[in-house]
């Protein structure tokens, strides 16, 4: 896997994939992603969100089209700079990932799915009770 380019941000590489998802999910040519779309399939904040979506558009990754009914909607898609970034690490990566964890057995995989998911379960309980002090 190569580095990460010259000023491109691993957060980028999530509003990427994000993007692509939802807007894959639709079917659409045109993109139907939302930042408040964005912002929920990552589980971040909307202004954060739209921070790194204006940072995106400046590098040429991420267009964004107005809607001509509500000039407050803006949809998002990729450009082809954005879908060559997913393609390499995301796309490539999982494959990479793939190959790599394939000699595991599905026990293997339940056992740590279990451990990782009582791990959370944890971490969240420990936060909550951080909250309430």
């Amino acid at each position: 896997m190569p580095a990460l380019p010259k000023g491109l941000k691993p957060r980028y590489v999530h509003v990427i994939d994000a993007v692509w998802h939802i807007n894959e999910t639709n079917g659409q040519e045109i993109g139907t992603a939302r930042v408040s779309d964005v912002s929920a399939f990552l589980g971040v904040t909307t202004p954060s969100v739209t921070k790194l979506v204006g940072e995106m558009v400046e590098l040429g990754l991420v267009v964004k089209h107005m809607d001509a009914a509500d000039r407050r909607a803006v949809t998002l898609t990729l450009t082809e700079r954005g879908l060559d970034i997913r393609r390499v690490y995301v796309e490539e990566y999982h494959a990479h990932l793939s190959q790599l964890l394939g000699g595991l057995t599905v026990e293997q995989c339940e056992t740590t799915v279990r451990t990782l998911t009582e791990a959370l379960r944890l971490m969240q309980e420990d936060a909550q009770h951080r909250k309430s002090m």
